[in-house]
């Protein structure tokens, strides 16, 4: 994730230093907002790293089992799913971006 990042602000500089004003905006706006797609994937997850609740995700659906329950949230192009043990403490947590696991922890 570090890396993307420097990659962003590289591009960042360039745009600034060599478009011109109109196309200079929209590519300063467009870089903006990927940035800030990628904090909020960056932050959920190291939550799910660490076995928390992602902050950016919505509860979508809950499954009940007979001694423990499975959660799953959603979020823009990722998903996350979470289980728990009758006492709602975190056994797992799984990452999922397109389909493609990216992070996950097990206690």
């Amino acid at each position: 994730m570090l890396g993307i990042f420097v990659l962003l602000i590289i591009v960042m500089l360039l745009v600034l230093k060599f478009c011109k004003k109109t196309i200079k905006i929209v590519l300063s706006i467009i870089i903006v907002l990927v940035t800030l797609y990628c904090i909020i994937i960056s932050v959920d997850m190291n939550r799910v790293n660490s076995l928390r609740e992602p902050i950016f995700a919505i509860s979508s659906e809950l499954r009940n089992y007979e001694n423990y329950s499975k959660e799953i949230y959603k979020g823009l192009g990722y998903r996350i799913e979470i289980d728990k043990v009758e006492n709602q403490k975190i056994l797992s947590s799984t990452m999922y971006f397109l389909n493609k696991v990216i992070a996950g922890a097990i206690e």
